[in-house]
């Protein structure tokens, strides 16, 4: 049964994955009819395509969540639309009659690598890390039609965090995974050299990367191991600060050594060095710390060579057309950091506001966000009669004509004209039907792609 809060109230959600399922489920348990946008076929983001597929429990617990969650009578998925592509969103805010739009698109771009003219390098020489994860998670698929890398010995790295360790995993289990068929006809699955780490398995099989034929991988970070965003503070005070830098230090050099890699701290990138329209190599200056803040010592560069860079620098969302931005960052009113700028009814949760992309942070922002926003404006009879004023007034000025049925609403009933919701239902039964979409369980089991087996339990 639909109660009242929901008559007057049908809300679009752009992004379906951790915080977007978070809201939906939240609004749909109260009985508010929620329309989730996204711009894949499966709801996942990140967890997909973003989380390296040795993550295989993980990936699961957290998939399921979110099919729990999604598959709700009150909540209708429409996959494969991206605002901005398919639908601009001037049009979606201002014509399709939501009285409220949700951002949850989650952070897809990767930060620009601060290092003059570089991306020309893309694809030659040059690899962002979302592209590498994606490539990473989907090659052993059938009809892969994406982007495919080689990973190159002697690759350099430039990041810091969880997502870093992750392509310095990655890179070292290729190369190790690799030399150790050709050169030794082992064939030995990423789920064992994951688990037990390159080294313990290269002892195992009494070898090593120079009999291999490799030097490996280096990853560079501006600060050193300790400034690391491994290991989360407890809370703000300096003893906490300082022992979750503690732990993340010994992460770090945990990972470096299980996993065979170099690290060299306190660098960051100024230059390239390109011969014969290849990247040859990355200039670097050395940084130093002075009272908390990282200055850079200018005067003190180095080099290194290297056939393939990766930039894990971190991740922002895409920019949409009609949203307004503080650079790159989406920007927010000030007063509570959940109210897009320019706009009474449109907000952002997640990823898409935080700019991070922690499992457990995006849960919490995406639950914490929309209890503000039911508590703050969608029990406030104020805060829908302003939105059915205000979507009238638009309709007559474009149509000149007097609306009066929705007038009527208005002044008695204070509810969501039919109209305004047979056009919703309309214009995503058709987005569906376009992608092929008839029911969200069969959808997803359509669409999930095929899994490799952990091979290490065998």
């Amino acid at each position: 049964m639909i109660d009242d809060n929901s008559k007057k109230h049908y809300i679009a959600i752009i992004g379906g994955s951790i915080s977007g399922s978070e809201a939906a489920f939240i609004l749909a348990e109260k009985e508010y009819r929620v329309v989730v946008f996204e711009m894949n076929d499966l709801p996942y983001g990140k967890i997909e395509d973003g989380l390296p597929k040795w993550h295989i429990n993980l990936r699961n617990k957290q998939e399921q969540n979110i099919d729990e969650k999604l598959n709700h009578p009150n909540i209708r998925f429409v996959p494969n639309v991206k605002i901005g592509r398919d639908i601009s969103f001037d049009d979606l805010v201002s014509n399709w009659g939501f009285t409220v739009v949700i951002l949850a698109n989650g952070a897809w771009k990767d930060r620009d690598l601060p290092v003059a003219d570089i991306n020309k390098f893309v694809d030659k020489g040059l690899v962002y890390q979302n592209a590498l994860l994606y490539w990473y998670n989907h090659k052993h698929e059938l009809n892969y039609k994406g982007s495919n890398y080689i990973i190159q010995d002697g690759t350099v790295v430039i990041g810091g965090g969880l997502s870093s360790l992750d392509v310095m995993k990655l890179g070292m289990i290729e190369l190790v995974q690799n030399a150790l068929f050709k050169i030794k006809g082992l064939e030995i699955d990423l789920f064992t050299l994951e688990k037990k780490g390159i080294l313990a398995v290269l002892n195992e099989y009494h070898t090593s990367l120079e009999e291999l034929n490799l030097k490996g991988m280096t990853l560079v970070y501006r600060r050193n191991a300790m400034d690391m965003p491994l290991k989360t503070p407890k809370d703000t005070t300096e003893d906490s600060v300082i022992k979750a830098g503690v732990v993340s230090e010994k992460l770090l050099y945990k990972y470096a050594n299980n996993f065979m890699f170099q690290f060299i701290p306190m660098s960051s990138p100024i230059d390239k060095i390109e011969s014969n329209g290849k990247l040859e190599a990355v200039v670097f200056h050395k940084n130093k710390i002075v009272n908390k803040k990282l200055v850079a010592l200018k005067e003190e560069t180095f080099k290194l060579k290297t056939p393939m860079l990766i930039s894990s620098i971190g991740s922002l969302p895409e920019k949409i057309i009609g949203l307004p931005y503080d650079y790159s960052i989406l920007k927010m009113k000030n007063d509570n950091g959940y109210r897009v700028d320019g706009f009474s009814n449109v907000f952002a949760i997640g990823n898409a506001v935080t700019g991070r992309g922690n499992i457990r942070e995006s849960k919490k922002h995406g639950t914490q966000m929309t209890n503000k926003i039911i508590d703050n404006h969608l029990t406030q009879d104020k805060f829908f009669e302003n939105w059915l004023i205000n979507y009238n007034n638009r309709i007559k000025s474009e149509v000149q004509v007097q609306i009066d049925d929705i007038e009527i609403e208005i002044q008695s009933k204070k509810i969501m004209p039919n109209k305004v919701i047979d056009m919703i239902l309309n214009k995503t039964k058709t987005l569906q039907e376009k992608a092929g979409y008839k029911s969200y369980e069969s959808w997803i089991k359509l669409k999930t792609p095929i899994r490799l087996e952990d091979m290490s339990k065998n």
